[in-house]
């Protein structure tokens, strides 16, 4: 994303350097916390680190190709196949700026030597000697759905140890997340498809709050444990069968438990609508704090082009998470379609200034501020609609039109 990065950069340092030395203490306060949320976002974005913990056959690569939605991990189908625990960057095929990291460990209590190359002798060591390099943003702890009570206290005190590795070398606690895998393989054996019947649902809620007793029993800090069933067969890269269940479900609680700084990637990986969107709302609702903020000053014609500095580079990140190539063209042809001007915001605080001066003399400029928040959520919604749920610009310029009787405010907390 580098040639991207410079769409985001100009405004950004416009905010910082320019205005916001400007601002009256508690908005200032309260617009520069927004603005290091889109700094952490666009500027110091990275890959998503992830160290997956599990037993030999949990279904670790597996899942990794179900993120992916593309064979990018090798499958043990018999013996342990993951043999250095090291680190592994993933790529989707046809982006190389997607990409994810992971550290897909030794499978625990393997009963065999693993196909691939070692350099310990056994899989806690080889964590830890691969968690000195880098350290992960959380801990995925992968168990069958038919093991959740097999060797489940060694498992967990393995885990534990290297969590606490990582606290030490890294001086940080990473969450732990519990995922059930391979949901399908239980009772009823012959409900094996997706969404499942009522009994194969009891039986999956059982697996999940087994294993979430024992691990809150020995770990600190266990967010949640989710069940999934991640298995998709390929031919020549192509998906010839996909069973997964869950998983989206699964990637978006990934996401809130995800650093800001690795969002980006993150919806470019899965592709995920609902992850798309939720980012996208998060972003459009920092550009409306802040644009909130900068509307409500007695600075009629240095705001503006700070204003729509921050709403262009909004619908141009909401652009870039959905997928679309990035041109100055194609943002400027979404805006003209909506029939507005780019300064939007601009405008709309004129208007209301100009009125909130007859209505309620003293009180312009808060009023302005707040309609100056609102016409850029309304240009994020628009741009939500245009380029992640890919409707008509007819489609958007209405959702535009409407959002002003939302009932979703842009200044609700992220």
């Amino acid at each position: 994303m580098n040639s991207e990065k410079t769409w985001f950069q100009e405004p950004l340092r416009l905010m910082r350097d320019k205005l916001l030395p400007k601002l009256p203490g508690p908005v200032k306060k309260q617009v520069e916390g927004e603005i290091n949320r889109l700094e952490d976002i666009f500027l110091d974005y990275r890959s998503p680190r992830f160290a997956i913990v599990g037993r030999r056959g949990s279904g670790k690569s597996t899942f990794i190709n179900g993120v992916f939605q593309s064979p990018v991990a090798d499958i043990g189908s018999v013996k342990a196949q993951t043999g250095r625990g090291q680190w592994h960057s993933f790529h989707k095929t046809d982006d190389d700026t997607a990409a994810m990291d992971i550290l897909d460990t030794r499978g625990l209590g393997e009963g065999t030597t693993p196909e691939e190359l070692t350099d310990e002798k056994n899989s806690l060591s080889e964590g830890k000697n691969s968690l000195k390099t880098k350290c992960p943003d959380v801990f995925l702890f992968f168990v069958k759905a038919k093991e959740v009570d097999a060797r489940i206290k060694e498992d967990i005190k393995q885990l534990q140890e290297l969590r606490s590795f990582v606290e030490e070398v890294h001086s940080y606690i990473p969450p732990v997340i519990g995922v059930v895998t391979q949901v399908d393989e239980l009772d009823p054996i012959y409900d094996t498809d997706p969404p499942f019947e009522k009994e194969k649902h009891q039986n999956i809620n059982y697996a999940v709050s087994h294993l979430e007793e024992k691990l809150q029993d020995e770990i600190d800090g266990v967010i949640q444990v989710l069940p999934v069933c991640a298995y998709m067969a390929f031919k020549e890269n192509e998906i010839v069968y996909d069973r997964r269940w869950n998983m989206e479900e699964v990637l978006h609680y990934l996401l809130n438990h995800l650093p800001g700084s690795t969002w980006l990637q993150w919806a470019k990986i899965t592709q995920a609508q609902a992850i798309q969107k939720s980012i996208a709302k998060s972003i459009g609702k920092s550009a409306s704090t802040i644009n909130g903020g900068f509307g409500a000053q007695p600075i009629p014609i240095a705001d503006m082009p700070i204003i729509t500095g921050v709403q262009i580079s909004m619908i141009t990140s909401i652009a870039y998470i959905s997928g679309r190539d990035l041109n100055r063209k194609s943002i400027m042809e979404f805006i003209g379609a909506l029939g507005v001007n780019v300064g939007a915001a601009y405008a709309f605080r004129q208007a209301a200034r100009s009125l909130s001066k007859v209505a309620f003399p003293g009180i312009g400029h808060v009023v302005s501020g707040t309609v100056a928040s609102i016409a850029t959520w309304s240009l994020c919604k628009a741009a939500i609609a245009y380029f992640i749920d890919r409707q008509t610009a007819e489609q958007a310029k209405k959702i535009f039109e409407n959002t002003k009787n939302d009932e979703e405010s842009p200044l609700d907390s992220h």
